[in-house]
């Protein structure tokens, strides 16, 4: 998967910590946050709420951790609680874009897609070129149409995946070098169901055993440009022919993407393909320490390299263990 899933209230939260009074005894409500977003990353949600949940009771007037609370509650496809707890912090936050997103989609997934609509359009207002607005606006509109007339519905959302897939497929193949691609014509690449990892539905993911490159299905409405950056991302793994990945593997993946998408975005807004942006303009090894981090935290058995992926060419390979890494290669299902 080519998310990164950074924790994107971390500057707003101490900044408001510095200058709110309800921050109070901070250090406590410090050790709890940092103990519920470890939780949260590690996927045991319900520890990770109820952590949340006390901090509030500490700092009741910052709404910063409703925020947090609500994005639990979606992990735990609670979408009540989580419209409930979003709504607090957008009425204190009404110009963040990617807030009025996350509300909405609360209330898109119970079905709500009357105030999903608002939220959405709300969100497109307030930052015309992100992506996550145009592409949810489009979903919502397809849920009311399923409701009146399915067929069509159906056939309208497969027309669009279909022409946006070959769009961002040919973004992709202009952007990677004609024998790089060669090695690909095997490879099948599809909208589809994907795996998850964390919880949380891969955005895109390789399977070696059936040759095929699938982004996820909740994709279809994104721009060609967002779709063919994970292709690209995916394609590293998918050059290699085999079911290894590494941390290596998976930092040259992020690399190629990350520069295809700062060269090809055209204005548009993705939250995961540009916090990756401002990672490798901060350098190329920030961006890779942080690829580590989330693999590692991911898979803490991953290896550091992969036959395709040395971290020099004349590193020596065999296929049960990497030599630079002195640990066994692990072979993967899926690659993400």
């Amino acid at each position: 998967m080519i998310s990164i899933n950074p924790i994107t209230d971390i500057k707003t939260f101490n900044s408001a910590k510095a200058s709110n009074p309800v921050f109070k005894g901070g250090e406590d409500i410090d050790a709890l946050l940092d103990t519920g977003d470890k939780a949260l990353n590690e996927n045991n949600v319900k520890d990770a709420l109820q952590t949340y949940k006390k901090a509030l009771s500490l700092a009741p007037n910052n709404v910063l951790i409703n925020k947090k609370i609500a994005k639990a509650y979606s992990r735990l496809k609670d979408f009540k609680s989580a419209e409930e707890n979003f709504k607090i912090y957008v009425k204190n936050n009404q110009n963040d874009a990617d807030a009025w997103i996350d509300l909405g989609e609360s209330q898109r997934q119970k079905g709500d897609y009357s105030n999903a609509m608002k939220s959405f359009e709300t969100a497109k207002n307030l930052d015309g070129h992100n992506d996550v607005a145009k592409r949810s606006i489009q979903e919502t509109q397809n849920n009311v149409l399923s409701i009146f007339q399915p067929r069509k519905a159906y056939e309208e959302k497969q027309s669009y995946a279909q022409n946006n897939l070959q769009t961002a497929l040919q973004m992709a193949t202009e952007y990677m070098t004609p024998e790089y691609m060669k090695s690909l014509a095997d490879v099948q690449i599809k909208f589809g169901e994907t795996a998850s990892m964390g919880g949380t539905p891969n955005i895109a993911q390789y399977e070696n055993a059936i040759k095929t490159i699938t982004v996820s299905n909740t994709y279809k409405y994104a721009a060609p440009e967002v779709i063919a950056a994970y292709i690209v991302h995916e394609s590293v793994h998918a050059k290699d022919k085999d079911p290894y990945t590494s941390i290596r593997e998976e930092q040259d993946a992020y690399t190629i993407a990350t520069k295809f998408w700062i060269e090809n975005a055209n204005g548009i807004k993705d939250p995961e393909m540009d916090y990756a942006a401002d990672l490798y303009r901060k350098s190329p090894e920030t961006l890779n320490k942080r690829v580590e981090e989330i693999y590692v935290l991911r898979d803490p058995s991953i290896a550091k390299t992969s036959p395709n992926h040395p971290p020099h060419k004349k590193t020596f390979f065999n296929l049960f263990k990497t030599k630079a890494a002195s640990q066994p290669l692990t072979s993967y299902n899926v690659i993400a």
